[in-house]
């Protein structure tokens, strides 16, 4: 989790330093709920809907939809940036009278999940990390190699290796001339080369990448278009093997990423995957 600890359930009592978060109506009308709390113990001033007011902060959320809720939680949060000497209790704003679940809301504060004197209800921060780990999971889903839905079991998702894959396993196009080459300095040890020797062939609608190897590259296509992504040169040397550079594809009518970074990072999980080794970090930079 970002925060360190999140808002309490309950407030009834703030230290010299903490300012309440409550969701509030245009008019400054604090007549119940958190707004109500506000006005009668943090010093909320009737008819002020915006802002700073006494020891707490008043955020809009009766005017309409989420969207109209927005600018003011945006707001909010550059306010919170430029007032380090405050500790700012977020409640469940919009969640009571307002009439909005916490999945609603809790996008909004995405930004705050960061900025050290904002405290989060667990609610917000549960939901935003649901949504993160859904969209990773599609996005592994499209990037990642192997039978995805035996990744999201808790399986291995790539595929038994027991023919080696050669450029005749599979209906592929060659490297573009639009493309870019990126140096690379990576080992991998001899003995996991050899498991990547033996390439990727999908088995299973899901999986995205076809693989083979040859004498000096490593060789990675979409296995639904063909296309050639990847082309890795490597070298072995005693008991490791070095890659020495990425070839990468740079067509736009076949592949949308222009940053070197993203690429070096998804070759890497791919290759790392097909190995067994830990992939994860190597997820987190390209997802």
């Amino acid at each position: 989790m970002y925060n360190r600890d999140y808002t309490p359930e309950r407030i009834t009592e703030l230290k010299p330093n903490e300012i309440f978060v409550f969701g509030s109506n245009l008019d400054g009308a604090h007549g119940g709920g958190a707004a109500r709390i506000a006005y009668n113990r943090f010093g909320a001033v009737w008819g002020q809907g915006v802002g700073l007011q006494g020891q707490c902060y008043a955020i809009p959320t009766m005017q309409g939809g989420v969207e109209t809720i927005k600018p003011y939680v945006d707001e909010f949060i550059k306010f919170a940036r430029q007032h380090q000497e405050y500790k700012f209790l977020v409640t469940r704003i919009g969640c009571g009278i307002a009439g909005f679940k916490d999945e609603d809301i809790a996008p909004l504060f995405k930004d705050a999940l960061e900025v050290e004197n904002i405290i989060l209800p667990h609610e917000f921060v549960k939901h935003m990390n649901k949504k993160d780990s859904t969209s990773k999971a599609t996005m592994m889903w499209v990037k990642g190699a192997g039978n995805s839905a035996k990744r999201f079991n808790g399986e291995n998702p790539i595929p038994q290796k027991t023919v080696v894959a050669t450029k005749e396993s599979w209906k592929i196009k060659p490297m573009p001339e639009k493309n870019v080459t990126i140096p690379m300095n990576v080992t991998i040890p001899r003995e996991a080369m050899q498991v990547v020797k033996y390439g990727h062939i999908p088995d299973a609608m899901e999986d995205h990448w076809f693989m083979y190897c040859d004498e000096s590259t490593i060789r990675y296509y979409r296995s639904w278009t063909g296309s050639c992504m990847y082309i890795a040169k490597y070298v072995e040397e005693g008991d490791k093997c070095t890659i020495t550079e990425l070839q990468v594809n740079r067509d736009p009518a076949q592949y949308s990423n222009t940053d070197n970074d993203d690429d070096i990072a998804l070759f890497l999980a791919l290759l790392t995957e097909e190995f067994g080794g830990d992939a994860s970090g190597y997820w987190e930079k390209a997802l």
